[in-house]
């Protein structure tokens, strides 16, 4: 008798795909659905904006080292696609228009600020302390 006890189920997806590209008004669905990594990436081009620097992949996995040592372009480029393919940056022609730029749409700048919200809630930021 096989020790195979598969019985005709899916193999799970890998981290790396990206998820169907139904898009949600649930912010918690959408941030669940993405990998530690697509977040960091989408905080990453948010920060950077933030900063004033450009968002070029080399400039988001500079921004990322801190907490990726190991961190290269090759590994930033899948999840811009994926955070791009669900709109949450866009891409455009940026320097010497074949180094695409990315920015954040408003999509993914409201996912990153209901997080920050239900953080906010979850650690009592934002309330009076009382005596």
């Amino acid at each position: 008798m096989p020790d195979d006890d598969s019985r005709d189920l899916e193999p799970p997806a890998r981290a790396a795909e990206s998820p169907n590209n139904e898009h949600t008004t649930d912010g918690r669905r959408a941030w669940v659905e993405l990998s530690g990594f697509q977040r960091d990436c989408l905080e990453a081009v948010a920060r950077r904006a933030r900063d004033g620097y450009p968002c070029y992949a080399s400039g988001i996995a500079r921004t990322l080292e801190r907490r990726y040592p190991t961190v290269s372009r090759a590994r930033v480029k899948p999840s811009l696609r994926i955070l791009a393919d669900r709109d949450f940056i866009t891409s455009r022609d940026g320097f010497a228009d074949h180094v695409p730029a990315y920015r954040l749409t408003d999509t993914g700048r409201a996912l990153l600020i209901q997080r920050a919200e239900r953080l906010a809630t979850l650690c009592d930021l934002g309330r009076e302390p009382t005596a």
